[in-house]
């Protein structure tokens, strides 16, 4: 399964961080947007698992990480960059700054693409709360 992610500058809080572990558990490989903060915490995660990472950095150099992926793809804007990802994921795991959705937020952004595109997504929220979407539906769990 290709894993995609998209998350907050801020970085993720410890209940984010907690499940990432296992969503890795059956993915052959882990897409990330080089950001500051949750991208590349989360691509750490992946990679003490064994986890091939992949790239897809933006334009705005000062927002990122430059982290030793696997791959590197070219750098693209934000936005454009954040539908890529979607595009090629079977599952994007969002981890949000905030419990409600924002609508100047790339991360909201990358959500709402996702949900665009019928992709299965998991949001993990600050508070450790889960969202799964099948593509069609939303069920909502507590941690």
């Amino acid at each position: 399964m290709r894993v995609g992610f998209t998350g907050t500058q801020g970085g993720m809080t410890p209940a984010q961080k907690l499940h990432l572990p296992l969503l890795f558990l059956q993915a052959e490989s882990f897409t990330h947007g080089d950001c500051i903060g949750a991208d590349v915490e989360a691509a750490l995660i992946a990679d003490l698992m064994g986890v091939p990472t992949i790239a897809m950095p933006c334009t705005i150099v000062a927002k990122r990480a430059n982290y030793p992926s696997t791959l590197v793809l070219p750098a693209k804007p934000p936005l454009e960059r954040n539908v890529d990802i979607v595009k090629n994921c079977d599952l994007l795991v969002a981890a949000p700054a905030e419990n409600k959705e924002q609508l100047r937020s790339g991360t909201w952004a990358t959500i709402r693409r996702a949900r665009d595109y019928g992709r299965r997504m998991i949001v993990l929220y600050p508070d450790g709360r889960l969202e799964v979407y099948t593509g069609t539906s939303i069920k909502s769990l507590w941690k």
